[in-house]
């Protein structure tokens, strides 16, 4: 009987060492299965964040990339508003426009910031829309002069009303539709019919060059500085070389004695004066 039970108690103490066996191979698996499974998430992580790392840097790359290619666009720089300056004349130029000399003026013009208005012949602008359109850009105002210069206060009023309607027709057409506001009716001779029934303002002058007469550049520049004042209107005519050459010393001349060049519309602004049709203007004051 002794035998028997010791050899049940072997047998017992076997299958509980079989079962420890077993158990700790299980739990060893179940460990193994557990490393992997972290070392394979791991893995996994690694590689998306080096993906994703990658994926960063040649976005960064693209856009260094095509900030490097594209052209540089600078904010362009407002340009400052001209302070007015003390006194002012108005700028005119009779009988053209000139295709020999208004490019001459216009560029002195410019280049010291000044205006002028031009008191065009009809019968020269038909021909010359271009230059009247250069006239434009540059700031500057166009006015009549009548067709082809006559007497105005001599003829019918019937023929002096078609030298004023004729002129304006032909400027409208050639510069899409511009109209002329004011009038310099030629010699600056006005009748009383005139001043009834012309619905412009008459623009003289309080400076006469009398370029016409020297056609001398020098003493065009010296009478203007011996007689200008503010307020002035004053009188040129662009058909003459020698006005285009006295411009360019008298615009910078005006300038630094304090004078802006205005159109005779802008003087009179600038001077608060109002203008009226059948009225005639010598200057500004």
């Amino acid at each position: 009987m002794s035998g028997r039970r010791e050899y049940r108690k072997r047998q017992w103490k076997r299958r509980q060492s079989e079962k420890l066996t077993m158990l700790l191979k299980g739990s060893i698996a179940v460990a193994v299965v557990l490393v992997l499974v972290l070392t394979g998430v791991k893995i996994v992580s690694t590689v998306q964040n080096h993906k994703q790392q990658k994926q960063a840097e040649e976005a960064l790359l693209q856009k260094q990339k095509a900030a490097a290619e594209s052209p540089v666009v600078e904010e362009p720089t407002p340009t400052p508003t001209p302070v007015p300056k003390e006194k002012a004349v108005a700028l005119t130029f009779d009988d053209g426009p000139s295709r020999d000399n208004d490019g001459t003026i216009l560029e002195t013009l410019q280049a010291n910031g000044a205006h002028a208005t031009f008191f065009v012949l009809g019968n020269r602008a038909r021909v010359d829309g271009d230059i009247m359109q250069m006239i434009l850009d540059a700031g500057c105002e166009i006015a009549s002069h009548s067709w082809d210069h006559p007497q105005l206060s001599k003829i019918k009023w019937e023929k002096a009303k078609s030298q004023i309607d004729r002129t304006d027709r032909i400027v409208s057409k050639l510069l899409n539709g511009y109209q002329i506001s004011l009038l310099r009716p030629p010699y600056g001779s006005i009748s009383k019919t005139m001043r009834k029934k012309v619905k412009k303002p008459m623009i003289l002058w309080s400076l006469d060059t009398e370029d016409w007469k020297s056609r001398n550049a020098k003493k065009v520049f010296n009478r203007v500085k011996k007689e200008v004042k503010d307020g002035d209107i004053i009188l040129m005519h662009d058909i003459h070389p020698e006005t285009a050459e006295a411009v360019k010393k008298i615009v910078p001349w005006l300038s630094e004695q304090g004078y802006d060049m205005l159109t005779v519309t802008e003087l009179m602004a600038r001077k608060g004066k109002t203008m009226e049709g059948g009225k005639a203007y010598l200057d500004a004051n």
